[in-house]
């Protein structure tokens, strides 16, 4: 294994006074979350600059990020019996099943850190995107179906990065009745026929459509609460469909999306537009209200 050098790169000593203690590292940030940053930083073999900030956001961006999304689960999950029926529902389970196929094929070969990159970025999708898009569905008709995507998600992820974080994964485990431990469990083996590559680049194409509507009303100065009339986008190579249009809708806050030479967003804003973004912020601090006085 490569050094632990301090974050300047120079190698750690007493004499120098830049020795980190390692109990001390573990007993704030947890033992897993230093894990996911030696394994996620770099190769075994290449020194590291050990960085207590690079912790810090291991523990955030990953361990926490996948722990609050256990508790949207556990909070509003209503079923386990149904199946994956919408486009982001199956998007959802091909970059699992492909995330899988990577882990699996990096560790065959001892090649740990390209193992661990693709199950992190696989979060940051599951929460930032799949999960933003799903949460009024929880609450919706669509809310079995959604459950039970989340469920299996949660538990092939739980298996997967059992040998990376062993505390967090049996942890997700046993939260989901799951009554064995998860390090007794087969290590998961990818469904190929779940992976849809058209379907993941249609969706990649949507989420930077969504970007770029939303970074034009960054440019605008318009927060997102405030509803847009229309989108103006490129004509797409392959066309995209309804769903996903939707989901655009959705993101950037718009009532239609038209096609044309060029990203255009309408930023007038009429007197019904301006009433329904008031309304919308009513909304937002009523439940806030509620949150704190835990009527939630």
């Amino acid at each position: 294994l490569g050094h632990i050098l301090d974050e300047k790169g120079e190698k750690m000593s007493k004499s120098k006074g830049n020795v980190v203690d390692p109990w001390e590292v573990i007993n704030k940030y947890g033992i897993d979350a230093l894990r996911w940053y030696f394994f996620t930083i770099n190769p075994p073999g290449e020194s590291k600059r050990f960085a207590i900030r690079d912790v810090e956001e291991r523990l955030r961006r990953f361990i926490l990020t996948l722990s609050n999304v256990l508790i949207f689960y556990k909070t509003y999950a209503t079923s386990d019996k149904q199946q994956a029926t919408s486009l982001l529902d199956k998007w959802i389970l091909s970059q699992l099943n492909q995330t899988i196929k990577v882990v699996r094929n990096n560790l065959d070969k001892y090649e740990v850190t390209q193992a661990a990159r693709p199950i992190d970025e696989f979060v940051d999708d599951l929460s930032r995107w799949w999960l933003r898009r799903s949460r009024k569905r929880f609450s919706g008709a669509d809310g079995e179906n959604a459950s039970a995507v989340l469920k299996i998600v949660l538990e092939e992820l739980s298996k997967l990065i059992a040998p990376f974080t062993p505390f967090l994964a049996e942890y997700i485990w046993r939260e989901l009745n799951n009554k064995s431990s998860v390090h007794l469990t087969d290590y998961p083996k990818p469904q190929i026929r779940l992976i849809d590559k058209k379907l993941e680049e249609q969706m990649n194409f949507a989420r930077g459509i969504a970007a770029k509507g939303l970074a034009l009303r960054a440019e605008a100065g318009i927060k997102v609460r405030q509803p847009l009339s229309k989108l103006q986008i490129p004509n797409p190579k392959s066309q995209i469909p309804n769903e996903l249009l939707e989901l655009i809708k959705e993101e950037v806050n718009v009532k239609e999306i038209i096609f044309g030479g060029d990203f255009e967003l309408d930023v007038n804003i009429t007197k019904e537009l301006k009433e329904e973004g008031i309304i919308r912020e009513l909304a937002r601090q009523i439940q806030e209200m509620r949150k704190d006085g835990g009527l939630i």
